[in-house]
């Protein structure tokens, strides 16, 4: 490959929306490895073997310890997280003159399209990548005038969008000293400083787009976790037992199961694929895991059904229900506790992030947790609640709103009752039967 291509990876920004999730974004771990390192891997196995990393101060001695063969990788400090133009910027030492490919370092795409990106780079042609979407999304549109781009369109608005293209941070410069000091020359009083230099840049440079139309998932909301978890699992998981893995009796494991070292599994457990289950976990008796990641040092406990969710490192259970749900590591449940992750009338569920309510367009979603949390026996999680960090639920409670970090949650049940608004019977459950 021409060694003057750098694949700029953008990896210092901070997710105002991801809480109740403080881990930085890119490195939240994922089968082993961190978000980031999977994206640098992929990269470098297409045959972009020079990277430069845009990256936090915090997260700098996390980025050094990533090394791949034949792959030269370059840290840049981004002092504060001032956008995708501030960041770029900030490794101008780096890359400037380079042809480079600028991606973002939480976004999880097919492998087919680093292939393409590669062909297309080795070409010389200015191209972004552009995806179809049906329906309204907040992203930034493409505006194409006789067939030529000419700008994106940052959060148009329902009914007015340019086209059916939106637009993915998959962005190949010949030579990024051209965009750089439209970065320099660009001035707004919003966070879309990157946005109007770019489209600046196709009325300056004859810009391709690469039609692209398969998975992607950019890492914007907590709950976004699972569907990068759910394609990571059917992807890359395959069948694997580490070394000093311990299988009790009438265990069943059933499709792709990765097994790392030192784990434990005891009588009448049974595991569904794709799993994931992390270095010294012990998975109790009579438990079920289906479709789950679970991390480094968790234990289960007795009679414990984790189902679809994301668990991370040194989580306890002991008969409990774990359903569509985040954990983000060191969170411990008393006996008996819930997370419920489906609506009694079965509709999408809906968040509030940063005082707006949203649609997370999932029917079923449980309990998003921070880091430190402490739930007591016998507590029951509304569905879509996030509990923050560093935070104790006392037992028997009914948690159907989001604590704030270092809480502690009590109180006494009661009871109030009125009439239901909606016809249980009329309900028809084949559709959710069929998902099952």
């Amino acid at each position: 490959m021409n060694k003057d291509i750098v694949a700029v990876v953008l990896a210092g920004g901070v997710g105002k929306r991801f809480w109740p999730i403080r881990t930085y974004k890119s490195m939240i771990p994922f089968l082993g490895k961190r978000l980031l390192e999977h994206n640098i891997s992929r990269l470098a196995n297409a045959g972009f073997h020079s990277i430069c990393v845009i990256a936090n101060l915090e997260d700098k001695e996390a980025v050094e310890s990533i090394h791949i063969d034949n792959t030269k990788i370059d840290i840049v400090i981004q002092k504060q997280p001032l956008g995708m133009g501030d960041a770029l910027l900030s490794a101008h030492n780096y890359i400037n003159s380079h042809a480079c490919l600028v991606v973002n370092a939480e976004d999880v795409v097919d492998d087919a399209l680093y292939t393409k990106l590669i062909e297309e780079a080795h070409k010389g042609n200015a191209f972004i990548v552009g995806k179809k979407v049906q329906g309204y999304r907040d992203l930034g549109y493409l505006r194409f005038e006789k067939d030529k781009l000419i700008e994106v369109v940052e959060k148009p608005g329902k009914g007015n969008e340019p086209s059916d293209l939106v637009n993915l941070v998959f962005h190949f410069f010949p030579d990024i000293s051209v965009f750089l000091k439209l970065l320099k020359d660009t001035v707004s009083d919003k966070d879309d400083i990157y946005e109007r230099a770019l489209s600046a840049y196709t009325q300056q440079v004859a810009t391709n787009v690469i039609p692209y139309n398969g998975y992607w998932y950019p890492l914007k909301y907590p709950w976004h976790a699972l569907d990068i978890m759910n394609y990571l699992l059917r992807t890359y998981v395959v069948n694997h037992r580490g070394t000093k893995v311990v299988i009790k009796e009438n265990v069943i494991l059933e499709g792709q199961v990765f097994i790392d070292d030192d784990v434990k599994i005891f009588e009448n457990t049974k595991i569904v694929g794709p799993c994931y289950i992390g270095k010294g976990t012990i998975i109790g008796s009579n438990s079920i895991i289906r479709t789950s990641h679970i991390g480094d040092n968790c234990v289960t406990g007795f009679n414990t059904d984790i189902t679809r969710s994301y668990i991370g490192d040194g989580c306890w259970f002991h008969s409990n229900y774990i359903g569509d749900s985040v954990l983000e590591g060191n969170v411990s449940m008393g006996s008996g506790t819930v997370l419920a992750n489906l609506r009694l009338d079965e509709g999408e569920i809906y968040s509030v992030v940063k005082n707006e309510k949203l649609n997370t367009e999932r029917m079923k979603l449980g309990a998003i947790i921070g880091k430190n949390v402490r739930i007591g026996v016998n507590a029951s999680i509304m569905p879509g609640v996030k509990i923050g960090s560093n935070s104790s639920i006392g037992a028997g409670i009914i948690l159907g709103r989001d604590i704030p970090d270092q809480s502690f949650c009590f109180g006494t049940s009661t009871l109030t009752i009125t009439p239901n608004r909606f016809d249980i019977a009329s309900l028809s459950r084949d559709e959710l039967k069929k998902s099952l």
